[in-house]
């Protein structure tokens, strides 16, 4: 039985999650923050990693659909339904995580990144601590030479789920503000103690970009910011 209902939730979740997601967001008034830096790399033809929190992939689901980026989705059944979802928006997917399979996927997407594909990384996926990264996207940007670009979001008004990652859902008409990180690199032969430096840092630029987009939220009116 459970396993008759596994079969039917892969079938329809991934052919319905992304209409109803693209129904939602179409309703919401987005802002960007580091324009600049998304038309250099997210719209550009150059590598990168892209560094995403778990409780934001909801948003980043929908925002950076159809474009020519890779995502590390683990290997669980819950993955199976996030990487057949991702199909369907355009995106190609490597299967590993912290968990299960992390070195053969990251070997794989530091391949594609090499080649020229955006990719993005659930930095404190699959399953936590919340809001900490996991030496994956570091060791990405090392092994690649491509830069981490830090990426955050903030939707008022919104829900915020009662989970571990406390993932956010912007209501319909939401106004969402969207930010992008100065481009961070690794060197090449980066030590272990330096490559945990470069995690620390991370944790501290998508915290400073997340105070970024909840003040720009708060300063503009008719969902417009800065860039």
């Amino acid at each position: 039985m459970a396993r008759r209902a596994y079969k039917l939730l892969v079938s329809v979740v991934p052919a319905l999650a992304p209409h109803a997601v693209r129904g939602l967001m179409s309703t919401c008034r987005v802002s960007v923050l580091g324009a600049d830096v998304q038309q250099r790399y997210i719209d550009g033809k150059d590598g990168f990693i892209g560094v995403v929190w778990h409780k934001d992939f909801l948003f980043a689901l929908d925002f950076f659909r159809r474009r020519k980026i890779v995502v590390m989705v683990s290997r669980s059944k819950d993955g199976e339904l996030v990487a057949r979802t991702l199909h369907r928006l355009g995106y190609k997917t490597v299967r590993g995580s912290s968990s299960a399979g992390g070195r053969e996927a990251l070997a794989e997407l530091t391949d594609l990144v090499r080649a020229g594909w955006g990719s993005a990384i659930i930095a404190d996926g699959p399953r936590g601590p919340a809001r900490q990264a996991k030496i994956g996207c570091v060791l990405a940007a090392r092994n690649s030479g491509a830069p981490m670009i830090p990426w955050g979001c903030h939707a008022e008004p919104n829900i915020t789920a009662r989970n571990w990652d406390g993932t956010m859902i912007p209501k319909p008409f939401a106004r969402i503000t969207v930010a992008f990180g100065k481009p961070y690199y690794v060197p090449a032969g980066a030590t272990r103690a330096e490559c945990e430096a470069a995690r620390d840092e991370v944790d501290r630029r998508m915290a400073e970009l997340e105070i970024r987009c909840k003040e720009a939220k708060a300063q503009t009116s008719g969902g417009r910011a800065s860039k």
